[in-house]
């Protein structure tokens, strides 16, 4: 707001004014603000995108891995196309979302793409006030090798956003997948997923 006040005082071509009317500039300013939070709470808005983001669907923390079947985790919804840069996809991409708990202020979306018609990859993004990503972390997908093994993750995402990822192992004979990595992660204020140690201890 101070920065807007600066500008008018410079287009104004350092013409004086009295006090009277700043406080007139500021009062208008004030009223735009409280008049764009009474239709978002109205639910109008002037931008779809901004509605489709702020009408997501919120499902709760914590949630457990549920493989390649996405069903068992919640309601994704479509993503709307023209809502796919915002994700850095291109537009013609199929995408589904669901909104999580946001954390500093920042929202946090679950992502669902697609690999395939029944193989999905899960990435969690967190985004600015203006619904653009500042980071995203994968938490799930799986990759089929030519000798029928594969590899594919597991995750867990506890309420205090702490994040586990487990990568596995799976040959053709093998009856109990191997353990390959896990990793750790959370979010800083800055909305960025930071790496943390964790210890995997050998039974």
């Amino acid at each position: 707001m101070l920065l807007l006040l600066a500008l008018l005082t410079l287009s104004c071509g350092n013409k004086k004014h009295d006090a009277a009317y700043y406080e007139q500039m500021v009062d208008s300013i004030r009223r735009a603000e409280q008049v764009k939070e009474i239709q978002k709470q109205a639910g109008i808005y002037e931008n779809p995108i901004e509605a489709w983001f702020d009408t997501l669907r919120l499902h709760t923390l914590p949630i457990q891995t549920a493989g390649a079947d996405i069903e068992l985790i919640g309601d994704f919804v479509a993503v709307p196309l023209s809502a796919n840069e915002n994700f850095g996809y291109p537009t013609d991409a199929h995408l589904k979302a669901m909104a999580l708990p946001s954390i500093y202020r920042r929202q946090v979306i679950l992502l669902c793409e697609m690999q395939d018609s029944i193989t999905p990859a899960l990435y969690l993004y967190t985004m600015d006030k203006k619904h653009q990503p500042i980071d995203m972390l994968n938490i799930y997908h799986q990759e089929k090798k030519k000798d029928h093994s594969m590899t594919y993750n597991e995750y867990f995402i506890t309420s205090h956003y702490e994040i586990t990822v487990m990568q596995y192992f799976k040959g053709q004979d093998t009856v109990n997948p191997e353990l390959e990595e896990a990793r750790r992660y959370t979010i800083s204020k800055d909305g960025m997923f930071e790496e943390q140690p964790i210890i995997i201890e050998e039974v």
